[in-house]
């Protein structure tokens, strides 16, 4: 019974460990992607944008602020999927990586120990 909860214990001290790497490494992708400049080209932005440098009245202006929010939205959302998407890849790769060293020392080991005098 002891062992069993001590497992479970480390078991979520593992995963509570992999989420918070995986938020900071997101975290940062985030920051990171949210910086580069984004152009969104939408046409009810560039009517309410005109409209709105035509004739600067009230019901311009807050259809201009509410294109303005709407091209934000859709910045942060593909900034989300970026992140997410190069957060993935480079996890993928990673783990690859560390995938592939094992086998080769594997078999470097197995190599080793059938050949001592053999390198």
């Amino acid at each position: 019974m002891i062992f069993a909860l001590s497992t479970d214990t480390l078991s979520t001290m593992r995963i509570r460990k992999f989420l918070l790497r995986f938020l900071a490494i997101y975290a940062a992708a985030f920051v990171l992607v949210y910086l580069i400049p984004e152009h969104i080209h939408r046409r009810d932005f560039d009517r309410a944008f005109f409209a709105w440098l035509h004739d600067r009245t009230p019901q311009n202006e807050a259809a201009l602020r509410s294109e303005q929010r709407k091209n934000e939205m859709i910045k942060l959302v593909d900034t989300a999927l970026v992140a997410l998407v190069i957060v993935t890849l480079g996890s993928v790769i990673y783990w690859i990586g560390r995938f592939v060293q094992h086998k080769v020392d594997r078999r470097r080991s197995n190599g080793s120990a059938q050949n001592p005098l053999v390198r």
